[in-house]
């Protein structure tokens, strides 16, 4: 399985498709730090944690976009026939689902070191900031829900259909442009730019930085049912094998 997990990353990472897409998430990055972020979310500066959260925020949905195009590849008439020579691996096919995944997650890891890389630069060319220690727990609650629940749902939705998956990117490209402000903002754009609002200023005359448990209990049902997906998708694989 080891020989198939990098057998399936070079084949995704060589590919002309991905290194793409890394420059287009960097670039991108850039531009909604220089346009918007630079200005900061909610009165508060561009480098508090609301700021780089509702940053994270924006970025989701090209990023999660990334991972949905690598995705679809696996469930394309080509894939078939590459099927064909990783088919003699002794893998069952939740264990192939697995590899897939994990190739998927550290595609989604590279995606946001690019992201995170272009904000680190930023911050630290145009305000010398360098302190990011109560950035991480914040910034993985809204990464980690947010890549599994969209990989969970384009394992189903491209295992009925590969057009499914298309379908799921534009359905995340309307959630991130709406950005809708409560905590069930999945990529939390919206969220972090508004909730600040609701607080009193701080000594700073910003709001600090809270985490809302609503919030931090929505983050962790998308990171269950992100999981409970790709669960119930390699379990109909086995029932498939099963029958076969």
């Amino acid at each position: 399985m080891k020989k198939l997990f990098y057998y399936e990353l070079r084949r995704v990472l060589f590919c002309w498709m991905f290194p793409s897409m890394l420059v287009v998430n960097g670039l991108y990055a850039w531009y909604v730090l220089t346009t918007d972020l630079i200005r900061g979310v909610a009165y508060t500066a561009p480098f508090s944690v609301w700021s780089c959260c509702a940053y994270l925020g924006k970025t989701m949905p090209v990023a999660s976009v990334t991972v949905l195009l690598v995705l679809s590849g696996y469930y394309s008439k080509k894939q078939k026939q590459v099927e064909i020579l990783t088919s003699a691996a002794p893998v069952t096919g939740a264990q192939h689902l697995f590899v897939r995944s994990a190739v998927l997650t550290v595609c989604f890891i590279l995606v946001s070191a690019v992201i995170m890389a272009v904000a680190v630069f930023f911050y630290s060319s145009f305000f010398q900031f360098y302190d990011y220690a109560g950035y991480v727990l914040p910034g993985l609650l809204l990464l980690l829900p947010c890549f599994f629940a969209v990989l969970g749902a384009g394992h189903l939705l491209a295992g009925v259909h590969p057009g499914l998956c298309y379908v799921l990117m534009g359905i995340c490209f309307v959630v991130g442009l709406s950005a809708p402000d409560g905590v069930w903002d999945l990529f939390g754009a919206g969220y972090f730019a508004a909730y600040p609002m609701t607080l009193a200023p701080g000594a700073g005359g910003e709001p600090e930085y809270r985490m809302q448990a609503e919030w931090a209990a929505v983050r962790v049902l998308y990171l269950v049912i992100g999981i409970l997906m790709l669960v119930w998708k390699g379990r109909g694989m086995k029932r498939k094998m099963t029958k076969a």
